[in-house]
């Protein structure tokens, strides 16, 4: 016969918040296994194990269950956040009884009178999350639910968004929810940037002006412009786009981004885009667009391309819009960064065609590719409309070769 692991939530750690289902598998279960914090849920069980280790804790167990039920209990929801993928993982053979409990986000909710079907939820609580995750969530959600730490805390949090122009985001802050100690505070982000908070804290953010999602190829017009500052058009940019393949986990390097319209229309499909643009100018032109489209997850480098991108997060995908001599030099880096790095170039002149091609075609590269495109649009001459070209322009695309492939 064989027993059953139970996986339960704890809840928030008050008794009266344990639910009767997981009340009767701790008694069914011949060891219990749970944080200290959570020994007054479990008063009375004759064989309690604190956890500490994942390794220790897991082996113990399959021991235990070679006897009789054990049981996890695990802090708020299984669902959550929770250990439960990793117990999966670990006892894939076993009998696995999942009962959930209530989570401090259903508890903060509550108390706020908020609904929490619409909410984005992250987490920092031991993660590492980026800051521009979370600006973004809060700027185009009307609601984020954040789940904190010692060094990600409302504070924090709140720093963060006043830093970025969202310090009249409201916040309900909730520090030890179910305990009799709880504490909630109410108000805007910007109130709390300097307060201190308990560790296991949780923040609710509502952004009644959240701005609304913006259209993925804005015209041209859209974008603040100064002469002298290239642009990559509107046609052009939605191919670019299809080229780069991006995904919403992607990281991005726009190399001479100049006006910023591939970062401002990727960013609202990756993760985070790079920026790296020479002309000082043009990198105060991107930070001024990214600023007008409310978008927080893109970062602006001035300098040369070269010397900038080792200083860079490896990225997912590049794409070069303008390099001049630096083109050799950009390509031969991203190559040894690692490979299956996507690369979309655009190209105008003969010159960098000729780079791209040669540069490309190498054996660091796979999956070359190439394609013109050569738009014509509408003018009117007197009182009838003719068709005028646009340069033509190459896209072209590979990917960094994994040489231990071969």
């Amino acid at each position: 016969m064989g027993y059953r692991l139970y996986v339960l939530g704890a809840g928030p750690g008050n008794i009266q918040q344990v639910t009767p289902a997981v009340k009767t598998a701790i008694a069914d279960s011949r060891t219990v296994a749970c944080a200290a914090r959570y020994f007054p849920l479990v008063e009375g069980h004759p064989h309690i194990l604190e956890m500490k280790s994942f390794k220790e804790t897991f082996d113990i167990l399959r021991e235990e269950l070679k006897t009789g039920n054990a049981a996890l209990l695990l802090s708020g929801d299984t669902g959550i956040f929770s250990l439960l993928p990793l117990i999966k993982k670990n006892f894939p053979d076993e009998d696995i009884c999942v009962l959930p409990g209530i989570s401090s986000l259903q508890i903060l909710c509550a108390i706020a009178g908020e609904t929490w079907h619409d909410a984005v939820i992250l987490s920092g609580h031991g993660r590492d999350i980026s800051e521009m995750k979370i600006l973004e969530a809060a700027e185009h959600n009307r609601s984020v639910i954040f789940f904190c730490d010692a060094k990600k805390n409302p504070a924090w949090v709140c720093t963060l968004l006043a830093s970025a122009g969202l310090g009249m985001v409201e916040a309900v802050i909730g520090e030890k929810l179910g305990a009799r100690d709880e504490r909630v505070s109410r108000g805007f982000a910007c109130k709390f940037a300097q307060n201190k908070f308990d560790d296991l804290s949780i923040v609710l953010l509502i952004n009644e002006n959240y701005t609304k999602p913006l259209p993925l190829l804005p015209d041209d017009t859209e974008f603040l412009r100064i002469p002298g500052v290239p642009m990559t058009h509107e046609e052009v940019r939605s191919v670019i786009l299809s080229k780069l393949c991006l995904t919403s986990d992607s990281v991005l390097w726009d190399i001479g981004a100049g006006t910023g319209s591939v970062s401002i229309a990727a960013a609202q499909l990756c993760r985070e885009v790079h920026a790296v643009e020479i002309n000082s100018i043009a990198a105060e032109l991107i930070r001024a667009n990214a600023l007008k489209f409310r978008l927080h997850n893109i970062k602006v480098y001035e300098g040369s391309a070269v010397d900038t991108i080792d200083s860079l997060p490896d990225p997912d995908v590049v794409f070069i819009g303008g390099s001049g001599p630096e083109l050799s030099g950009i390509l031969k880096k991203i190559s040894c960064i690692a490979p299956d790095i996507r690369i979309v170039v655009s190209a105008v002149s003969l010159k960098t065609i000729a780079l791209c091609t040669d540069n490309l075609l190498k054996e660091s590269f796979a999956d070359f590719d190439a394609v013109q495109l050569a738009v014509s649009r509408i003018k009117t001459v007197g009182k009838t409309q003719i068709w005028q070209a646009q340069n033509p322009v190459v896209i072209f695309s590979a990917k960094t070769r994994d040489f231990k492939e071969e």
